[in-house]
């Protein structure tokens, strides 16, 4: 039943972790479970069955490779950092994440509590590379408010010079006084979430947002002296037919912008979208029309000097997300706020999504975690894979082989010769990509190889 449980995860966060940037890029799939010791690496210890990070200066991990425990010393490892800012001024019809809408009263004390938070790691000296803000909708809250994170995560943390420092934005929460407060704290990689550029669209959507608006703010963006600014988009939405398509796409590309993120909508449980589908109010885009809109964006923003360098990514200039990127291949980062997720070696742990317990927890000196997750390694090289089959660039043969003290060509040959005859990978050297029809049916070969 465990592995059943894990291969559907893991088939689940294929299809879901580019979406879901805004609770820490990975989706709670772990096997529900209270904190267990074995579950977590040497930086923690427990206390009467509470989670405790250690105070020491030094910070070993042992992590089993391939039979054998290799000691390593975690002091000032490079890792990124997420911060979940959870509060909106209004429900999206389609959003599932962990959001709250009329909880103003809250932020403040949820501010401070991040920074208590934060200190629990102060003694492990890590240093960052990458600090993303995903919400929720951080460019609601007041500047000052974050200015006090990033004051705190610069006392608990050693911030690299170099750091992608990243911040999602609403078009009607941004603000002259905003940007400059982020520019002033070392922000450098602007986030819109535009979804569409039809008002229809958008009022469908729940968007507060409408067209002009987005116009407006990203030219201020620009006039302020932003160099780093993308666009979310979505398509496949209620509404939006092949015309609204085109027109969502020439208006992106009349924007000064050097990022874009394309989601295809997904209907969430628990959402309006859901409730309106299942009574017919609305109607799901059919498989073949979502397809040939998703060809469509591929094209044109090749066309228009947009590089895809992911399933639903694409940049200008070099302009790719080192953030999220870490998502993509297994890199280590910690989730910093409730419902936010962490990813350690081979343990994965999502923090608390309640106020009281969120509170409660860090009052008393413990790590606000409610669900954590151990993979084996054999889990850790499938989804090592999988994810990094995302990425249109693939994999090195050589480095799976070393990092996992496998055979790649020999452990999975029946299902590479299987995908390869069939024209869904395709292998150039020591690299294994997805081609382009591998990234429409690249689902099979997940399943072929777990």
């Amino acid at each position: 039943m465990k592995r059943i449980v894990c291969i559907a995860a893991m088939l689940f966060l294929i299809v879901n972790v580019s979406r879901v940037h805004a609770e820490n890029s990975v989706p709670v799939y772990y096997q529900i479970a209270r904190t267990r010791k074995d579950f977590f690496p040497s930086s923690f210890y427990f206390e009467k069955n509470v989670l405790y990070r250690r105070k020491s200066s030094i910070i070993t991990d042992k992590v089993d490779l391939n039979g054998k425990e290799k000691e390593r010393d975690l002091m000032g490892e490079t890792i990124g950092l997420y911060v979940h800012i959870p509060f909106c001024q209004k429900h999206c019809h389609y959003c599932d994440f962990l959001k709250f809408v009329d909880m103003d009263d809250k932020i403040n004390d949820y501010v401070a509590y991040l920074l208590k938070e934060m200190a629990l790691y102060q003694n492990e000296k890590y240093h960052l590379d990458s600090i993303y803000f995903g919400g929720g909708t951080p460019s609601y809250i007041d500047p000052s408010l974050v200015t006090e994170i990033m004051d705190g995560i610069r006392k608990n943390f050693c911030v690299e010079e170099d750091c992608e420092i990243s911040i999602e934005m609403n078009p009607e929460s941004v603000t002259a006084e905003k940007i400059q407060t982020y520019l002033e704290n070392g922000f450098n990689r602007f986030t819109m979430g535009v979804q569409s550029f039809n008002d229809e669209v958008l009022k469908m959507m729940g968007r507060l947002h409408n067209r002009q608006t987005v116009l407006d703010k990203v030219a201020l963006c620009r006039a302020m002296g932003i160099k780093n600014l993308g666009i979310d988009l979505m398509f496949a939405n209620p509404k939006q037919s092949m015309e609204v398509l085109l027109e969502d796409i020439e208006q992106a590309m009349a924007l000064d912008i050097n990022h874009i993120s394309y989601y295809s909508l997904m209907i969430k449980e628990g959402t309006p979208f859901e409730r309106w589908v299942q009574t017919q109010q609305i109607q799901v885009v059919d498989d073949d029309d979502e397809r040939e809109m998703y060809h469509t964006i591929q094209k044109t923003l090749k066309a228009y000097g947009f590089d895809q360098y992911e399933i639903s990514n694409f940049s200008k200039n070099q302009s790719m997300s080192l953030h999220n990127s870490k998502y993509w291949t297994l890199q280590n980062y910690i989730g910093i706020g409730m419902g936010a997720s962490s990813n350690m070696d081979l343990v994965r742990f999502t923090n608390t999504s309640r106020f009281d317990k969120y509170f409660e927890m860090i009052d008393q000196g413990e790590v606000p975690v409610q669900y954590t997750e151990k993979m084996s390694f054999e889990d850790r090289e499938k989804e090592y894979i999988m994810l990094n089959l995302r990425l249109l660039r693939g994999f090195d043969i050589q480095e799976i082989n070393q990092k996992f003290k496998i055979d790649f060509m020999t452990k999975y040959k029946a299902a590479i010769d299987k995908h390869l005859q069939a024209g869904v990978i395709e292998i150039e050297g020591n690299i294994v990509r997805f081609t382009d029809f591998g990234l429409d049916v690249g689902n099979q070969f997940y399943l072929d190889i777990l």
